[in-house]
């Protein structure tokens, strides 16, 4: 199938399961951007070299509290609680806004995003309602 043909098809499987069509757009672009961070951090030393200071937040569900911490340049005190954050690569903050934007954007309409790092698959995968999949591993409906 064409890629016009597959987010044809993404579009009328989501409002089936009543997402707005602007709100698909948006998802669709995010999509697009998760690619695109996708293949930078697998594939580019430069993508690694662009540092910016960690923001101290973000990390919906990976179980810690900042990137520096995941991206291992976060520093423990000596004695007692606290730390210095470190820096990350810039692609890691955008990944991390776009997939606050993404969880923010479906919440209203009971649809959990499923992120997948990984560029040679969909990066995107939506849990909806019905539990109606389009994926291999019948997780969810995927984001072209």
């Amino acid at each position: 199938m064409s890629k016009q043909g597959d987010r044809d098809e993404f579009i009328a499987t989501m409002a089936g399961e009543g997402v707005p069509v602007d709100a698909l757009r948006k998802v669709l672009r995010y999509g697009a951007t998760l690619q695109r961070i996708a293949e930078l951090q697998c594939s580019s030393d430069a993508a690694d070299r662009d540092q910016v200071p960690c923001p101290q937040k973000f990390r919906h569900n990976k179980g810690t509290e900042c990137l520096c911490r995941d991206y291992g340049s976060f520093t423990a005190a000596a004695e007692g609680g606290g730390g210095i954050h470190g820096t990350v690569p810039r692609v890691n903050v955008q990944e991390a806004r776009t997939e606050a934007r993404v969880l923010a954007l479906l919440a209203p309409f009971n649809v959990v995003p499923i992120f997948n790092g990984d560029p040679r698959g969909a990066v995107l995968k939506l849990k909806v309602p019905s539990g109606r999949t389009n994926d291999w591993g019948r997780d969810g409906v995927c984001v072209p």
